[in-house]
Protein backbone atom coordinates (compact mmCIF):
# COMPACT_ATOMS: atom_id res chain seq x y z
CA UNK A 1 0.00 0.00 0.00
CA UNK A 2 2.75 2.64 0.37
CA UNK A 3 4.29 1.78 -2.47
CA UNK A 4 1.25 2.23 -4.20
CA UNK A 5 0.80 5.70 -2.43
CA UNK A 6 4.31 7.14 -3.38
CA UNK A 7 3.74 5.98 -7.07
CA UNK A 8 0.20 7.79 -7.28
CA UNK A 9 2.05 11.03 -5.55
CA UNK A 10 4.81 10.37 -7.90
CA UNK A 11 2.53 10.49 -11.18
CA UNK A 12 0.94 12.93 -9.63
CA UNK A 13 3.20 15.54 -8.92
CA UNK A 14 4.32 14.97 -12.83
CA UNK A 15 1.59 17.32 -13.51
CA UNK A 16 2.78 19.71 -11.10
CA UNK A 17 4.46 23.55 -11.56
CA UNK A 18 7.60 21.69 -10.98
CA UNK A 19 7.56 19.60 -13.78
CA UNK A 20 8.16 21.62 -16.47
CA UNK A 21 9.47 19.92 -19.71
CA UNK A 22 11.11 21.22 -22.66
CA UNK A 23 9.84 21.60 -26.03
CA UNK A 24 12.11 18.28 -27.06
CA UNK A 25 10.84 16.07 -24.27
CA UNK A 26 6.69 16.38 -26.00
CA UNK A 27 5.61 13.93 -28.78
CA UNK A 28 3.10 15.83 -31.06
CA UNK A 29 -0.50 13.86 -31.02
CA UNK A 30 -2.31 12.26 -33.57
CA UNK A 31 -5.38 12.95 -35.07
CA UNK A 32 -8.58 10.45 -35.97
CA UNK A 33 -11.99 11.38 -37.10
CA UNK A 34 -14.65 8.47 -36.17
CA UNK A 35 -17.92 8.64 -36.63
CA UNK A 36 -21.53 6.63 -38.68
CA UNK A 37 -24.13 7.61 -40.90
CA UNK A 38 -27.19 5.69 -39.27
CA UNK A 39 -30.97 4.66 -40.58
CA UNK A 40 -33.70 2.95 -38.61
CA UNK A 41 -37.13 1.76 -39.86
CA UNK A 42 -39.10 0.86 -36.97
CA UNK A 43 -42.63 -1.53 -36.17
CA UNK A 44 -44.14 -1.73 -33.43
CA UNK A 45 -47.09 -3.57 -32.42
CA UNK A 46 -49.09 -0.92 -29.60
CA UNK A 47 -48.27 2.05 -28.26
CA UNK A 48 -44.94 2.81 -26.60
CA UNK A 49 -42.99 4.79 -23.64
CA UNK A 50 -40.16 5.90 -25.66
CA UNK A 51 -37.58 8.69 -26.85
CA UNK A 52 -35.70 10.55 -29.68
CA UNK A 53 -39.12 9.68 -31.89
CA UNK A 54 -39.44 6.63 -29.94
CA UNK A 55 -36.32 4.77 -31.33
CA UNK A 56 -35.25 4.92 -27.78
CA UNK A 57 -37.37 2.29 -26.44
CA UNK A 58 -38.34 1.79 -22.76
CA UNK A 59 -41.66 0.28 -22.38
CA UNK A 60 -44.97 -1.05 -23.95
CA UNK A 61 -47.84 1.35 -22.50
CA UNK A 62 -50.40 -0.07 -20.76
CA UNK A 63 -54.07 -1.30 -21.43
CA UNK A 64 -56.56 1.38 -21.62
CA UNK A 65 -59.74 -0.20 -22.40
CA UNK A 66 -62.41 2.27 -23.91
CA UNK A 67 -65.92 1.08 -24.85
CA UNK A 68 -64.15 -2.39 -24.82
CA UNK A 69 -61.54 -1.13 -26.82
CA UNK A 70 -57.89 -1.15 -25.99
CA UNK A 71 -56.97 2.17 -27.24
CA UNK A 72 -52.97 1.59 -27.30
CA UNK A 73 -53.03 -1.44 -29.21
CA UNK A 74 -52.50 0.66 -31.82
CA UNK A 75 -49.27 -0.25 -34.53
CA UNK A 76 -47.04 2.08 -36.18
CA UNK A 77 -44.46 2.70 -37.97
CA UNK A 78 -41.22 4.98 -38.68
CA UNK A 79 -38.26 5.78 -40.57
CA UNK A 80 -36.09 7.95 -38.89
CA UNK A 81 -32.62 9.02 -39.90
CA UNK A 82 -31.39 10.51 -37.13
CA UNK A 83 -28.38 9.08 -34.29
CA UNK A 84 -25.80 9.73 -37.00
CA UNK A 85 -22.56 10.50 -34.81
CA UNK A 86 -19.02 12.47 -35.41
CA UNK A 87 -16.23 12.45 -33.32
CA UNK A 88 -12.48 12.76 -33.16
CA UNK A 89 -9.55 10.92 -31.11
CA UNK A 90 -6.23 12.46 -30.34
CA UNK A 91 -3.72 10.07 -29.84
CA UNK A 92 0.17 9.79 -29.12
CA UNK A 93 1.03 12.91 -26.76
CA UNK A 94 3.62 12.65 -24.70
CA UNK A 95 4.82 15.24 -21.94
CA UNK A 96 8.13 13.81 -19.86
CA UNK A 97 6.62 10.42 -19.23
CA UNK A 98 3.15 11.43 -19.18
CA UNK A 99 1.00 10.13 -22.05
CA UNK A 100 -2.20 12.18 -23.36
CA UNK A 101 -4.62 11.38 -25.40
CA UNK A 102 -8.59 12.56 -25.72
CA UNK A 103 -11.99 12.09 -27.27
CA UNK A 104 -14.78 14.14 -28.23
CA UNK A 105 -18.15 13.10 -29.46
CA UNK A 106 -21.20 14.50 -30.80
CA UNK A 107 -24.40 12.82 -32.33
CA UNK A 108 -28.15 13.67 -33.03
CA UNK A 109 -30.26 13.42 -30.54
CA UNK A 110 -33.87 14.98 -30.21
CA UNK A 111 -33.94 16.38 -26.59
CA UNK A 112 -37.77 17.70 -27.09
CA UNK A 113 -40.21 17.89 -30.43
CA UNK A 114 -39.51 16.29 -33.58
CA UNK A 115 -36.37 18.37 -34.42
CA UNK A 116 -32.76 16.44 -34.46
CA UNK A 117 -30.02 18.95 -32.55
CA UNK A 118 -25.98 18.21 -32.22
CA UNK A 119 -25.23 17.32 -28.82
CA UNK A 120 -22.20 16.61 -26.76
CA UNK A 121 -22.05 12.70 -26.24
CA UNK A 122 -18.59 12.34 -24.61
CA UNK A 123 -15.82 14.72 -24.24
CA UNK A 124 -12.72 13.59 -21.51
CA UNK A 125 -9.14 13.26 -21.46
CA UNK A 126 -7.23 10.31 -20.58
CA UNK A 127 -3.72 10.92 -18.74
CA UNK A 128 -1.48 7.51 -18.59
CA UNK A 129 1.59 7.10 -16.73
CA UNK A 130 2.97 3.05 -18.07
CA UNK A 131 6.16 3.72 -16.42
CA UNK A 132 5.77 3.31 -12.65
CA UNK A 133 7.24 1.03 -10.21
CA UNK A 134 4.08 -0.48 -9.49
CA UNK A 135 1.82 -1.29 -12.39
CA UNK A 136 -0.02 1.19 -14.72
CA UNK A 137 -2.02 4.28 -13.72
CA UNK A 138 -4.99 5.78 -15.99
CA UNK A 139 -6.66 9.30 -15.09
CA UNK A 140 -9.85 9.87 -17.10
CA UNK A 141 -11.38 13.42 -16.43
CA UNK A 142 -14.48 14.42 -18.27
CA UNK A 143 -17.63 12.97 -19.80
CA UNK A 144 -17.87 9.67 -20.71
CA UNK A 145 -19.35 6.20 -19.65
CA UNK A 146 -20.56 5.48 -16.04
CA UNK A 147 -18.42 2.25 -15.13
CA UNK A 148 -21.78 0.64 -14.10
CA UNK A 149 -22.92 1.07 -17.83
CA UNK A 150 -19.90 0.78 -19.95
CA UNK A 151 -20.43 -3.53 -20.75
CA UNK A 152 -23.57 -3.15 -22.92
CA UNK A 153 -24.93 -5.81 -24.43
CA UNK A 154 -24.68 -7.06 -28.29
CA UNK A 155 -28.09 -5.06 -29.66
CA UNK A 156 -28.43 -2.82 -32.83
CA UNK A 157 -31.23 -0.74 -31.27
CA UNK A 158 -30.68 2.86 -29.28
CA UNK A 159 -31.17 2.10 -25.76
CA UNK A 160 -28.55 -0.68 -25.93
CA UNK A 161 -30.23 -3.08 -23.44
CA UNK A 162 -31.97 -0.29 -21.34
CA UNK A 163 -33.85 -0.14 -18.52
CA UNK A 164 -32.26 -4.11 -18.44
CA UNK A 165 -28.59 -2.63 -17.67
CA UNK A 166 -27.79 1.16 -16.77
CA UNK A 167 -27.68 3.61 -19.55
CA UNK A 168 -25.74 6.69 -17.86
CA UNK A 169 -22.21 8.82 -19.77
CA UNK A 170 -21.39 11.57 -16.87
CA UNK A 171 -18.82 14.11 -15.73
CA UNK A 172 -15.98 12.05 -13.96
CA UNK A 173 -12.99 11.63 -12.29
CA UNK A 174 -11.69 7.98 -12.80
CA UNK A 175 -8.52 6.17 -11.43
CA UNK A 176 -7.63 2.83 -13.11
CA UNK A 177 -4.43 1.21 -11.28
CA UNK A 178 -3.80 -1.82 -13.50
CA UNK A 179 -1.38 -4.55 -11.85
CA UNK A 180 -0.92 -8.22 -13.28
CA UNK A 181 -4.26 -8.81 -14.38
CA UNK A 182 -5.76 -6.92 -11.78
CA UNK A 183 -7.34 -3.10 -12.53
CA UNK A 184 -8.49 -1.06 -9.83
CA UNK A 185 -11.09 1.48 -10.41
CA UNK A 186 -12.03 4.14 -8.43
CA UNK A 187 -13.47 8.20 -8.77
CA UNK A 188 -16.54 9.97 -8.31
CA UNK A 189 -19.21 11.26 -11.02
CA UNK A 190 -22.00 13.97 -11.42
CA UNK A 191 -25.46 13.70 -13.05
CA UNK A 192 -25.49 16.23 -15.95
CA UNK A 193 -28.02 14.50 -19.13
CA UNK A 194 -28.97 11.57 -16.71
CA UNK A 195 -30.76 12.66 -13.83
CA UNK A 196 -32.27 11.58 -10.13
CA UNK A 197 -36.02 12.77 -9.89
CA UNK A 198 -37.68 14.27 -6.76
CA UNK A 199 -40.02 16.86 -6.48
CA UNK A 200 -40.21 20.01 -7.39
CA UNK A 201 -41.79 23.31 -5.62
CA UNK A 202 -43.46 25.71 -7.22
CA UNK A 203 -44.75 28.92 -5.72
CA UNK A 204 -47.16 30.83 -7.10
CA UNK A 205 -49.69 33.91 -5.87
CA UNK A 206 -53.38 33.23 -5.55
CA UNK A 207 -56.05 35.89 -4.93
CA UNK A 208 -57.24 35.22 -1.62
CA UNK A 209 -61.01 36.78 -1.15
CA UNK A 210 -60.91 36.38 2.83
CA UNK A 211 -57.56 38.76 2.51
CA UNK A 212 -58.22 40.73 -0.34
CA UNK A 213 -54.73 40.00 -1.78
CA UNK A 214 -52.30 37.81 -3.06
CA UNK A 215 -50.69 34.88 -1.07
CA UNK A 216 -48.32 32.37 -1.84
CA UNK A 217 -49.60 29.59 -2.22
CA UNK A 218 -46.83 26.21 -2.98
CA UNK A 219 -47.07 22.92 -4.78
CA UNK A 220 -45.33 20.34 -4.77
CA UNK A 221 -44.64 18.37 -8.40
CA UNK A 222 -42.22 16.40 -9.66
CA UNK A 223 -39.32 16.80 -12.17
CA UNK A 224 -35.38 15.25 -13.02
CA UNK A 225 -32.69 17.36 -12.02
CA UNK A 226 -29.35 17.52 -10.96
CA UNK A 227 -30.12 19.80 -8.10
CA UNK A 228 -30.44 17.06 -5.58
CA UNK A 229 -26.84 16.38 -6.27
CA UNK A 230 -25.89 19.52 -6.14
CA UNK A 231 -26.76 20.83 -3.06
CA UNK A 232 -26.67 17.69 -1.77
CA UNK A 233 -22.84 18.43 -1.80
CA UNK A 234 -21.74 14.72 -1.88
CA UNK A 235 -20.73 13.29 -5.39
CA UNK A 236 -21.52 9.47 -6.59
CA UNK A 237 -18.94 7.50 -6.12
CA UNK A 238 -18.31 4.56 -7.54
CA UNK A 239 -15.09 1.56 -6.64
CA UNK A 240 -14.63 -1.41 -8.38
CA UNK A 241 -11.63 -3.96 -9.57
CA UNK A 242 -11.54 -6.27 -12.95
CA UNK A 243 -9.82 -9.39 -13.93
CA UNK A 244 -8.72 -9.68 -16.97
CA UNK A 245 -6.85 -12.84 -18.41
CA UNK A 246 -7.09 -13.85 -22.67
CA UNK A 247 -10.57 -14.16 -23.52
CA UNK A 248 -11.88 -14.24 -20.19
CA UNK A 249 -13.20 -10.96 -18.35
CA UNK A 250 -14.69 -10.36 -14.76
CA UNK A 251 -15.42 -7.09 -13.19
CA UNK A 252 -17.11 -6.65 -9.11
CA UNK A 253 -17.89 -3.05 -8.30
CA UNK A 254 -20.53 -0.70 -5.76
CA UNK A 255 -21.72 2.41 -6.98
CA UNK A 256 -22.57 4.91 -3.97
CA UNK A 257 -24.65 7.59 -5.00
CA UNK A 258 -26.13 10.38 -2.61
CA UNK A 259 -28.88 13.35 -2.95
CA UNK A 260 -30.73 15.52 -0.73
CA UNK A 261 -34.60 15.68 -2.24
CA UNK A 262 -35.75 18.56 -0.40
CA UNK A 263 -33.28 20.88 0.73
CA UNK A 264 -35.17 24.56 0.89
CA UNK A 265 -38.84 22.53 1.86
CA UNK A 266 -41.05 23.27 4.59
CA UNK A 267 -40.81 21.15 7.67
CA UNK A 268 -43.49 17.98 8.17
CA UNK A 269 -45.66 18.15 10.81
CA UNK A 270 -48.35 14.88 12.12
CA UNK A 271 -51.49 15.65 10.41
CA UNK A 272 -53.41 12.69 12.64
CA UNK A 273 -51.47 10.74 15.30
CA UNK A 274 -53.85 7.91 15.19
CA UNK A 275 -53.26 7.12 11.50
CA UNK A 276 -50.13 8.97 11.10
CA UNK A 277 -50.13 10.51 8.67
CA UNK A 278 -48.49 13.61 7.44
CA UNK A 279 -47.92 17.10 5.83
CA UNK A 280 -45.85 19.46 4.78
CA UNK A 281 -46.16 22.42 7.80
CA UNK A 282 -45.72 25.75 5.45
CA UNK A 283 -45.93 28.22 8.45
CA UNK A 284 -42.78 26.75 9.79
CA UNK A 285 -39.79 28.70 8.75
CA UNK A 286 -37.05 25.64 9.04
CA UNK A 287 -36.43 23.39 6.13
CA UNK A 288 -35.68 19.34 5.33
CA UNK A 289 -32.29 18.77 4.87
CA UNK A 290 -32.79 14.88 4.78
CA UNK A 291 -30.59 13.14 2.64
CA UNK A 292 -30.71 9.70 0.50
CA UNK A 293 -27.98 7.27 0.59
CA UNK A 294 -28.19 4.25 -2.10
CA UNK A 295 -25.55 1.24 -2.56
CA UNK A 296 -25.75 -0.75 -5.64
CA UNK A 297 -23.53 -3.68 -6.24
CA UNK A 298 -22.75 -5.40 -9.45
CA UNK A 299 -20.80 -8.10 -11.41
CA UNK A 300 -20.13 -8.92 -14.83
CA UNK A 301 -18.66 -11.67 -17.03
CA UNK A 302 -17.14 -11.69 -20.52
CA UNK A 303 -15.87 -14.47 -22.50
CA UNK A 304 -14.39 -13.77 -25.99
CA UNK A 305 -13.57 -16.32 -28.29
CA UNK A 306 -12.43 -16.27 -31.90
CA UNK A 307 -15.51 -15.64 -33.35
CA UNK A 308 -18.22 -14.98 -30.79
CA UNK A 309 -18.36 -13.13 -27.39
CA UNK A 310 -20.32 -14.03 -24.14
CA UNK A 311 -21.38 -11.13 -21.83
CA UNK A 312 -23.63 -11.09 -18.71
CA UNK A 313 -24.40 -9.05 -15.83
CA UNK A 314 -26.29 -8.33 -13.36
CA UNK A 315 -27.19 -5.14 -10.57
CA UNK A 316 -28.54 -4.96 -7.52
CA UNK A 317 -29.49 -1.24 -7.82
CA UNK A 318 -31.35 1.28 -5.25
CA UNK A 319 -32.28 4.27 -6.50
CA UNK A 320 -31.21 3.73 -10.03
CA UNK A 321 -33.65 6.13 -11.78
CA UNK A 322 -30.31 8.21 -13.11
CA UNK A 323 -28.73 5.05 -14.69
CA UNK A 324 -32.00 5.10 -16.89
CA UNK A 325 -33.17 2.04 -14.59
CA UNK A 326 -37.41 1.83 -13.67
CA UNK A 327 -36.40 2.80 -10.10
CA UNK A 328 -36.40 5.63 -7.66
CA UNK A 329 -37.25 5.79 -3.65
CA UNK A 330 -39.98 6.42 -1.39
CA UNK A 331 -40.75 8.59 1.66
CA UNK A 332 -40.50 7.51 5.07
CA UNK A 333 -41.03 8.97 8.45
CA UNK A 334 -38.51 8.08 11.69
CA UNK A 335 -41.77 7.98 14.53
CA UNK A 336 -39.04 8.13 17.27
CA UNK A 337 -37.51 11.20 15.86
CA UNK A 338 -40.66 12.80 14.37
CA UNK A 339 -38.11 13.29 11.49
CA UNK A 340 -38.55 12.70 7.89
CA UNK A 341 -36.15 10.19 5.84
CA UNK A 342 -35.76 8.42 2.30
CA UNK A 343 -35.83 5.20 1.07
CA UNK A 344 -34.53 3.69 -1.57
CA UNK A 345 -36.12 1.21 -4.27
CA UNK A 346 -34.31 -1.89 -4.77
CA UNK A 347 -34.11 -2.83 -8.39
CA UNK A 348 -32.45 -6.00 -9.77
CA UNK A 349 -31.83 -5.83 -13.35
CA UNK A 350 -29.91 -8.81 -15.82
CA UNK A 351 -28.79 -10.08 -19.25
CA UNK A 352 -27.37 -12.53 -21.02
CA UNK A 353 -26.04 -11.57 -24.47
CA UNK A 354 -23.74 -13.03 -26.91
CA UNK A 355 -22.61 -12.29 -30.87
CA UNK A 356 -22.08 -14.81 -33.14
CA UNK A 357 -19.90 -14.70 -36.59
CA UNK A 358 -18.15 -11.78 -38.62
CA UNK A 359 -19.21 -11.12 -42.04
CA UNK A 360 -22.81 -13.18 -40.97
CA UNK A 361 -23.55 -12.39 -37.35
CA UNK A 362 -26.35 -13.76 -34.82
CA UNK A 363 -26.34 -11.99 -31.76
CA UNK A 364 -28.87 -10.73 -29.01
CA UNK A 365 -29.95 -9.93 -25.90
CA UNK A 366 -32.14 -11.48 -22.60
CA UNK A 367 -33.13 -8.93 -19.97
CA UNK A 368 -34.45 -9.19 -16.96
CA UNK A 369 -35.75 -6.55 -14.33
CA UNK A 370 -37.97 -6.36 -11.06
CA UNK A 371 -38.63 -4.15 -8.34
CA UNK A 372 -38.24 -5.43 -4.67
CA UNK A 373 -39.40 -2.85 -3.22
CA UNK A 374 -38.32 0.08 -0.90
CA UNK A 375 -35.43 -0.88 2.10
CA UNK A 376 -38.36 0.74 4.85
CA UNK A 377 -41.77 1.42 4.88
CA UNK A 378 -43.11 4.03 3.39
CA UNK A 379 -46.38 6.17 3.50
CA UNK A 380 -49.72 4.99 1.99
CA UNK A 381 -51.05 6.19 -1.19
CA UNK A 382 -53.42 7.96 0.90
CA UNK A 383 -50.96 10.31 2.30
CA UNK A 384 -50.78 13.81 2.38
CA UNK A 385 -47.21 13.09 1.42
CA UNK A 386 -46.32 11.46 -1.94
CA UNK A 387 -44.99 8.26 -0.82
CA UNK A 388 -42.77 7.22 -3.99
CA UNK A 389 -40.68 9.39 -6.79
CA UNK A 390 -40.09 6.46 -9.63
CA UNK A 391 -38.52 6.97 -12.88
CA UNK A 392 -41.20 8.90 -14.99
CA UNK A 393 -39.66 8.14 -18.38
CA UNK A 394 -41.87 5.03 -18.41
CA UNK A 395 -45.23 3.89 -16.59
CA UNK A 396 -44.32 4.05 -12.76
CA UNK A 397 -46.46 0.83 -12.39
CA UNK A 398 -44.02 -1.51 -14.13
CA UNK A 399 -43.10 -3.70 -11.49
CA UNK A 400 -41.12 -6.50 -13.26
CA UNK A 401 -40.28 -6.52 -16.85
CA UNK A 402 -38.71 -9.17 -19.98
CA UNK A 403 -36.69 -8.62 -22.96
CA UNK A 404 -35.38 -11.17 -25.93
CA UNK A 405 -33.83 -9.09 -28.76
CA UNK A 406 -32.65 -11.73 -31.63
CA UNK A 407 -30.85 -9.98 -34.32
CA UNK A 408 -29.24 -10.87 -38.01
CA UNK A 409 -26.53 -8.69 -38.82
CA UNK A 410 -24.57 -8.79 -42.37
CA UNK A 411 -21.52 -6.87 -42.99
CA UNK A 412 -19.91 -5.82 -46.06
CA UNK A 413 -17.05 -4.09 -44.96
CA UNK A 414 -17.98 -0.77 -43.53
CA UNK A 415 -21.80 -1.11 -44.38
CA UNK A 416 -24.14 -2.90 -42.04
CA UNK A 417 -27.74 -4.06 -42.16
CA UNK A 418 -29.37 -5.51 -39.78
CA UNK A 419 -32.97 -6.85 -38.93
CA UNK A 420 -34.04 -6.94 -34.89
CA UNK A 421 -37.00 -8.72 -33.51
CA UNK A 422 -37.47 -6.84 -29.73
CA UNK A 423 -40.08 -8.48 -27.91
CA UNK A 424 -40.46 -6.82 -24.28
CA UNK A 425 -42.95 -7.94 -21.78
CA UNK A 426 -44.21 -5.56 -18.68
CA UNK A 427 -46.29 -6.38 -15.72
CA UNK A 428 -48.56 -3.72 -14.54
CA UNK A 429 -49.49 -3.54 -11.26
CA UNK A 430 -53.23 -2.75 -9.84
CA UNK A 431 -54.77 -1.28 -7.05
CA UNK A 432 -52.56 0.21 -3.87
CA UNK A 433 -49.24 0.07 -3.22
CA UNK A 434 -48.20 -2.12 -0.23
CA UNK A 435 -45.63 -0.19 2.69
CA UNK A 436 -43.05 -1.82 0.23
CA UNK A 437 -43.94 0.06 -2.45
CA UNK A 438 -44.80 -2.81 -4.90
CA UNK A 439 -47.93 -4.10 -5.91
CA UNK A 440 -49.80 -7.50 -5.03
CA UNK A 441 -51.63 -8.62 -7.78
CA UNK A 442 -51.22 -7.26 -11.94
CA UNK A 443 -51.14 -7.94 -15.10
CA UNK A 444 -48.77 -8.58 -18.24
CA UNK A 445 -48.66 -5.98 -21.32
CA UNK A 446 -46.34 -7.93 -24.69
CA UNK A 447 -45.14 -5.37 -27.53
CA UNK A 448 -43.44 -6.66 -30.56
CA UNK A 449 -40.79 -4.59 -32.28
CA UNK A 450 -39.64 -5.17 -35.68
CA UNK A 451 -35.98 -2.97 -36.25
CA UNK A 452 -34.28 -2.82 -39.64
CA UNK A 453 -31.17 -0.30 -39.55
CA UNK A 454 -28.74 0.36 -42.10
CA UNK A 455 -25.42 2.31 -41.36
CA UNK A 456 -22.07 3.12 -42.62
CA UNK A 457 -19.13 3.59 -41.13
CA UNK A 458 -16.12 5.73 -41.48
Amino acid sequence: MKKILLSLLAALSALGPGAVCSAQEETPPQYKVYGFIRNYLVFDSREVDAGTQDLYFYMPKDVKMVDGVDENAVPSFRMLALTSRLGLNVSGYRVGETKVNGTIEGDFYCMSGSMAAFRLRQAYMGILWDNMELGDLLLNIGQTWHPMAADLPHVTNLETGAPFNPFNRSPQIMFHWTVGKFTWTGGILYPMQYLPVGPATTTTPVWSVVADKYKPVTTYGTTKSADYNKYGMIPEVYLGVTFQSGGFLSRIGVNMFSSMPRWEAPAVRIVDEQTRELAYDVADKSVLRTRLFAFSPLVYLQVTGRNFQLKAKSVLAQSGEHMNLLSGYGVTFDWAKHALAYTPMRDWVSFLSFQFGQKFQFLGMLGYMQQLGTTKAIFADTSAIRPLWLNTSADERIQRAFRATPTLAYNVGKLTFAIEYNGTAAWFGDGARNRGGLFETGHWVLNHRIQQMVKFSF
